[in-house]
C-alpha cells in the first residue's frame, strides 16, 4: 500500500422529488453498488473539477454550481486494499443527457425506495436524506471490511 492514501471525489445530486443521482459502479472495492457518481483525483487536478469531471464522464451530466459537504477517510479493515480521501459535494442545477458509460448505469432513485450501500448510506445520512443510527451504520461498514471517518 501507498504512504499517503488515494484522493476522490463523489458528487450528490438530488431532484425536486428528493430522488438522488446514482450509478453502477463497474469496478473497484465496490464494483455493482449503486453510489453517487465521482472517482479519482488526477495528480495536479482540484477536487471541485475532479467532481466535475466524473460526473460528466460517468452520468453525462454536467454541473456549475458545488458546494462541499463532507470529507471522509475510507480504507478497507484488511490493510493493503484501499485508503482514499473521499471529497463529497452537493451538486447544483444539472445540465445535458443521462448517458452511461458502458457496462455502468445510471438512475435516479428515492433513498427509501432502494438497498442502500453501506457507504452510500453514511453519505446519504450525513446530508439528512436518510435517518439511520450511527451504530448501525458502523456495523453495515464492518460487515464489508470497509472503515469511514469523517474528516470535516
Amino acid at each position: 500500500m501507498r504512504d499517503r492514501p488515494g484522493v476522490g471525489a463523489i458528487v450528490a445530486c438530488v431532484d425536486p422529488a428528493g430522488r438522488v443521482l446514482l450509478v453502477k459502479q463497474r469496478s473497484g472495492p465496490f464494483a455493482g453498488a449503486w453510489l453517487l457518481p465521482g472517482g479519482t483525483v488526477e495528480p495536479d487536478e482540484r477536487a471541485e473539477d475532479a467532481a466535475r469531471r466524473e460526473l460528466a464522464e460517468e452520468t453525462g451530466y454536467r454541473v456549475a454550481d458545488l458546494r462541499p459537504a463532507a470529507l471522509y477517510e475510507v480504507r478497507s479493515a484488511l490493510p493493503g486494499r484501499f485508503h482514499i480521501l473521499l471529497h463529497m459535494f452537493r451538486g447544483g442545477d444539472l445540465a445535458g443527457t443521462p448517458r452511461p458509460e458502458p457496462a455502468s448505469a445510471v438512475r435516479w432513485a428515492l433513498p427509501a425506495e432502494i438497498e442502500l450501500h453501506p457507504s452510500l448510506a453514511v453519505e446519504l445520512a450525513d446530508l439528512g436524506l436518510v435517518e439511520r443510527e450511527p451504530t448501525s451504520l458502523l456495523r453495515d461498514l464492518a460487515r464489508i471490511g470497509v472503515e469511514v471517518r469523517r474528516l470535516s
